[in-house]
């Protein structure tokens, strides 16, 4: 269970909080929660990643740039940036914009995570591209089942995880399972009961849940309330076709 500590966000400044890196015992991606106040953005300016990025706004509204084109991203969108595109992102409004943020594979050890970069001739216009900024469609979950909305898989560009929007009606949940991945939560709204091993936790709003490959695992919702997570899968599971042969023991 690692909460985000939003008391030790720089308070009038772009701050990010490092969650889960390789120093933190996680190698197959980081895990980040920023925080963006009115008139500040990226430090750097424009900049390119090594690996595939991904925002989910947890409020206010993302203001970004990516190759020549600028968006906008409402609570509740995911923003998928893919490896080597110039961006970076902003905040034009007048609240607070915070998103949970996935850099996915891991830089190489020892490298930085970002690089900034020049781009001559390089001006930004207004754009529309669901392919990068990706609403969530509330209305397709079933109300009174355990329901998930992928916003980004293989067939949508992502080839290093998959990243679900999950919904958990009180009294639902999943049996106890594990995963050849690495699989995240981060929890948005409501309280997640879990098993992890033989421990029992609960995880409320802001908290990441680190599930490295081979754990047992199960969660669930005993409270009154929807309980609502991402759900992010490093690497996603291969389809059936290509995944690996299953192992016969003698």
């Amino acid at each position: 269970m690692r909460p985000v500590d939003f008391a030790a966000f720089k308070p009038t400044a772009f701050h990010s909080q490092f969650i889960a890196d390789r120093t933190t015992g996680i190698d197959s991606a980081m895990l980040i929660c920023t925080r963006v106040p009115p008139g500040t953005g990226t430090g750097i300016g424009l900049h390119v990643h090594v690996a595939d990025q991904f925002y989910y706004i947890l409020r206010g509204r993302m203001y970004l740039q990516i190759g020549a084109s600028e968006y906008t991203a409402e609570r509740g969108s995911l923003v998928f940036i893919p490896a080597g595109a110039p961006h970076w992102n902003w905040n034009a409004g007048d609240e607070d914009e915070v998103h949970a943020e996935l850099i996915v594979p891991a830089p190489p050890s020892g490298h930085p995570a970002a690089y900034a970069v020049q781009v001559p001739g390089l001006t930004s216009a207004p754009a529309e591209d669901p392919f990068y900024v990706r609403p969530l469609d509330e209305s397709r979950f079933e109300p009174d089942r355990f329901s998930a909305i992928a916003l980004a898989d293989r067939t949508t560009g992502s080839r290093s995880c998959r990243i679900n929007v999950v919904q958990v009606p009180p009294g639902k949940g999943t049996p106890l399972h594990l995963h050849t991945f690495d699989q995240f939560y981060f929890i948005l709204s409501g309280a997640m009961q879990l098993q992890i091993g033989l421990d029992k936790y609960t995880a409320g709003p802001n908290t990441y849940v680190l599930l490295p490959a081979g754990v047992p695992h199960r969660n669930w919702n005993d409270g009154p309330d929807m309980e609502r997570h991402l759900a992010l899968l490093v690497p996603e599971m291969l389809p059936a076709p290509e995944a690996d042969p299953p192992v016969r023991l003698p």
